[in-house]
């Protein structure tokens, strides 16, 4: 039983902080708009949400913004271990704070400068991701196939 989740559950039933769930709305109707099919497949709005909300409540999603205020950018990522695979997600298992890795989950953006800032954005939140194994899971001829990255791709984003 996963304690955060069913607190994000009953805040999104409860429906008592609207101006937090509309930002979450806002977030969910970007990934729908940007998603291909190859992150969240088959995913209804709601349970969109929720994994949306999820990362929110545990600090492990980042939001860029332009300055009207639309959203531009999103990562959201796990802390785990490297032998995990993604039935910690399906499962929705908490993370592991002690984790020797990052399963990098959502990683999306309008623009290269924004890729750039969310990046940025995410070693600094993160700075755990500069040494540990970087881990991902990426849809190829229909099947899930197992990612491993380097931080090495960080210093490359970052110097486009």
């Amino acid at each position: 039983m996963n304690p955060l989740l069913q607190s994000v559950q009953l805040a999104l039933q409860n429906a008592q902080q609207k101006e937090a769930i509309s930002f979450i709305d806002k977030v969910v109707d970007f990934c729908i708009e940007h998603e291909n099919g190859k992150v969240l497949g088959k995913w209804s709005k709601g349970m969109i949400r929720l994994l949306v909300a999820y990362h929110m409540a545990k600090d492990t999603c980042i939001v860029e913004k332009d300055e009207e205020g639309n959203i531009t950018g999103l990562g959201m990522w796990y802390n785990c271990n490297e032998d995990d695979d993604e039935s910690f997600i399906k499962n929705w298992i908490a993370d592991d704070p002690d984790g020797n890795a990052i399963f990098m989950a959502f990683l999306f953006s309008n623009t290269t400068k924004t890729f750039k800032q969310l990046t940025h954005n995410f070693i600094n939140k993160c700075p755990g991701v500069m040494q540990k194994k970087l881990l991902g899971i990426r849809r190829r001829k229909g099947s899930a196939v197992r990612v491993e990255y380097s931080p090495k791709v960080f210093k490359k984003i970052l110097t486009i």
